[in-house]
């Protein structure tokens, strides 16, 4: 790829991804103001259902990659650390009063730690990951596999 096609890319993508960070910060301050503070929804069991069977289709994703020691790690693991994450929210915003310490001690001894520890890999195999120069010096590609250096253990 060219140097100004690249450049080209890369501020397009800094333009879109600001003006989605715009827009998500008004539409959040509108929902804010605007959303009842009840609402009965149609299909709870579903949305919850459907959460978890994402997580678990994640966590396998991110097991599969680790076990075939393919740098897709870093995004299994980096989604399944924001569906826990994002489970540990719902779970404590949506409990009933009688549920909330239920709620906060699962997040706080089982999602956040197990998101953080996923984050971790994701950035281990980023640091670990070596850019392999290919036959045009100005291009480089990430390998499928990837070795921890310090170690040579691989993952």
């Amino acid at each position: 790829m060219k140097e100004s096609t690249a450049k080209v890319i890369r501020w397009s993508l800094l333009r879109l991804l600001t003006l989605g960070a715009v827009t998500e910060t008004i539409w959040t301050v509108y929902v804010g103001a605007e959303l009842p503070r009840r609402y009965v929804a149609n299909h709870w069991d579903i949305a919850w259902v459907g959460l978890d069977v994402v997580q678990v289709i994640m966590l396998g994703a991110a097991a599969w990659a680790a076990w075939r020691r393919s740098t897709l790690l870093v995004i299994f693991s980096t989604s399944s650390a924001t569906l826990l994450l994002l489970d540990a929210w719902f779970d404590v915003t949506t409990a009933r009063h009688g549920d909330v310490f239920q709620s906060i001690l699962l997040a706080s001894i089982v999602e956040v730690p197990s998101a953080l520890v996923l984050v971790w890999v994701a950035y281990r195999v980023l640091s670990h990951t070596t850019l392999l120069p290919t036959g045009d010096a100005n291009e480089l590609r990430k390998p499928t596999t990837f070795e921890v250096q310090d170690s040579g253990e691989k993952f």
